[in-house]
């Protein structure tokens, strides 16, 4: 089957259902070549190139969610690739030049967004890299999948709130400082709330302004210096779209200089 997919990567041929459920089976192998260069790789390009039907797409999803891919009993590998899967998913069916737009069921992608809000808080394996298993990358991953998510269409605007709660979670469960730029990703989230008007840069100044990360004990200080971290990534987000208002710099600048 490796050789097969493999050799399908290089073409242009529609997937069976065997093939798509053993993609399935080895989203958390623990071989990062296969994980990472040939499950996900298959993945992207299935959906990229239009290889598989809606109803297929439809119930790649269905059978994932049999297996409580985001549950903590599941494998860090497979809660980790499965946020990119789904990560996935959601913005095909949120492009509306793709095959796959709206392909999602009402139910199905109200499932997705919530899934998408909690992993991040009950995740307690933040592992960046390990030299054995390559990337695992699971607040990163997360981060990804919370930003397909914000970025929907159909996301209300009205749950944004909990979207920075996600995050101000995340960053208060640290027990070590981000290794691998997981707090640039963190920081697209509100920087896209923002460009795609979900949220106001009034509210988000507010948000910021509200932020208090003790740093008295060495725990404190490694999650107040992740803070830090995704508040200088936010500040320069902002700045690059544009987006960084007088309010919004005084904001960050202020929760950067107050140690």
């Amino acid at each position: 089957m490796k050789n097969i997919l493999a050799s399908k990567l290089q073409a242009t041929q529609a997937y069976t259902d065997q093939e798509l459920s053993w993609l399935l089976d080895n989203i958390d192998h623990p071989n990062p070549a296969i994980r990472d260069e040939l499950v996900y790789a298959s993945f992207c390009h299935i959906f990229l190139d239009n290889l598989v039907t809606r109803e297929q797409a439809q119930s790649l999803l269905q059978f994932s969610q049999e297996t409580n891919p985001l549950s903590l009993e599941s494998s860090t590998l497979k809660r980790s690739f499965t946020c990119l899967l789904y990560c996935l998913l959601l913005s095909v069916d949120n492009n509306q030049d793709s095959e796959y737009s709206a392909f999602l069921s009402t139910k199905d992608r109200e499932l997705l967004f919530q899934q998408a809000l909690d992993y991040l808080t009950i995740e307690n394996d933040w592992s960046g890299y390990d030299e054995k298993l390559g990337w695992i990358h699971t607040a990163a991953h997360g981060a990804d999948f919370l930003l397909a998510t914000s970025c929907h269409n159909q996301f209300p605007a009205e749950k944004s709130k909990e979207v920075w709660q996600t995050i101000i979670t995340c960053l208060n469960k640290q027990n070590q400082v981000f290794s691998a730029g997981e707090e640039i990703r963190l920081a697209q989230i509100p920087v896209y709330l923002l460009l795609n008007k979900k949220v106001s840069g009034q509210e988000l100044t507010e948000w910021i302004s509200k932020l208090d990360f003790p740093n008295q004990e060495p725990l404190d200080y490694f999650r107040w210096l992740n803070l830090q971290h995704f508040l200088s990534s936010l500040y320069f987000q902002l700045k690059s779209h544009q987006a960084l208002t007088a309010e919004l710099r005084q904001a960050i600048e202020g929760k950067i200089e107050t140690v």
